[in-house]
């Protein structure tokens, strides 16, 4: 009987299918869900003893996908250049915080409530610092406790912390950075059915469908794409031979590429450059992608850049120009201490660097709206920032503070004392 309700479960639920700020541009709160995400049947709301009888797919979805360039497309014009270069320019300061959305009481909204926070892999990098920075920022705000799962990277790991969640009685999940929701469809139907709200957050861009899930945070990561795309344009003046390192099977790492993609399709000509993409998969990353690099720019001396948009991949690359010996700029994006690093060390030519601790507050601005019934942003207000070696260095001699390293002060503090006025938590 069991087996029998949990099938019945995971077929019947329905799938019903979003920045400027938390501080920024708001919209109407929304009395379900975002698009593309998925709610549960209201008469599936039974208890279910194992999670493992849930119906879902074991495999990641692959998208992979190729950048075109138009043969009729006229040369990059010296205006467009211009216009370029000044974006490129503007993102390399520390970004401000500006926000225009409603105050609200942290404390009030947060009190007594207690989250799960659930993460593909919890100790990676990318995952181990989103979830600490999250965590401290959320209980020092008033929220009870947030129960961190630790997790494998597998499915059923964060199954199992679904199901522990659900068990725990916890008032919502937070799924944290790259999680494939078909692998954990089961699980969220499951919290769903017990009266749970799922969150999603530093897995999808902006106007990207969600899955399953009930509230997606708003995070606008295509324009890290758009950015690795206008610099190397600008560098070389639209005759740039690119090779895009994707990861087919991240949920990230396609959001990045979209707006990669679209700033060359829109800027470069055929007569004047190409782009070669590898869609990877995770399990090549540091095993075997290095050769595919290598291989690709051997097969093609025209390339001249090398794009990476998942900072695990971002050693295969170097090390790829190392082994061909060849001297072909590398621009990357990340956030860890190890990303600043590459950038640091002018091992890439440029970093689109992510603040994890500002993602953190954003991810908890958008849970506090939710609980409080506010109206939602179409944007999450988190920026990136250009990172270079020369950058770095300048800003290194300036600061008269102490640091232990420069992602310490890549983004400044100013979104702290914003975030806490905005929550009247002063």
């Amino acid at each position: 009987m069991k087996k029998l309700m949990s099938l019945m479960l995971a077929l019947t639920v329905a799938a019903s299918a979003i920045a400027l700020s938390a501080c920024g541009k708001d919209s109407s709160r929304k009395s379900t869900v975002s698009t593309d995400s998925k709610q549960p049947s209201s008469s599936s709301s039974k208890q279910m003893d194992d999670i493992s009888d849930i119906l879902r797919p074991k495999e990641a979805s692959l998208e992979e996908v190729e950048v075109s360039v138009d043969d009729a497309k006229p040369s990059i014009t010296e205006t467009q250049l211009t216009e370029l270069n000044e974006k490129v320019t503007v993102n390399q300061s520390i970004p401000e915080f500006v926000c225009t959305s409603e105050k609200l009481d942290s404390r009030e909204i947060s009190n007594k409530k207690r989250v799960a926070l659930i993460s593909k892999n919890s100790s990676n990098s990318y995952h181990d610092h989103l979830n600490d920075n999250f965590k401290r920022g959320a209980e020092r705000i008033g929220f009870e406790n947030v129960d961190v799962a630790e997790t494998d990277g597998t499915s059923s790991s964060m199954n199992d912390a679904l199901a522990k969640a659900v068990k725990d009685k916890v008032d919502l999940i937070v799924l944290s950075g790259d999680i494939n929701k078909d692998l954990v469809a089961g699980g969220i139907e499951y919290a769903q059915a017990n009266g749970i709200e799922v969150f999603s957050a530093g897995s999808r861009g902006i106007g990207q469908s969600d899955r399953y899930v009930d509230y997606t945070v708003p995070i606008n990561y295509s324009f890290i794409g758009e950015l690795m795309a206008d610099w190397g344009i600008v560098k070389t003046k639209g005759k740039i031979n690119a090779l895009a390192v994707n990861s087919s099977d991240s949920e990230l790492s396609p959001a990045i590429f979209k707006g990669f993609k679209s700033e060359f399709e829109k800027y470069v000509s055929s007569s004047e450059g190409s782009c070669t993409t590898i869609n990877a998969t995770s399990i090549e990353v540091g095993n075997g992608l290095a050769n595919k690099i290598k291989n690709a720019i051997r097969n093609n001396p025209k390339i001249n850049y090398i794009f990476v948009f998942d900072d695990a991949a971002i050693n295969d690359a170097v090390s790829a120009t190392i082994q061909a010996g060849v001297d072909i700029k590398i621009i990357a994006t990340g956030g860890s201490s190890e990303d600043m690093d590459y950038a640091q060390s002018g091992s890439i030519e440029m970093l689109v660097a992510q603040s994890y601790e500002w993602t953190a507050y954003g991810m908890i601005d958008y849970v506090l709206r939710v609980l409080g019934g506010l109206a939602l942003p179409d944007q999450q207000d988190v920026p990136f920032r250009i990172l270079t070696k020369d950058i770095m260095k300048k800003e290194m001699e300036e600061y008269s503070g102490g640091y232990d390293g420069f992602h310490e002060i890549a983004f400044g503090n100013g979104f702290i004392t914003g975030y806490n006025a905005m929550w009247n938590y002063c």
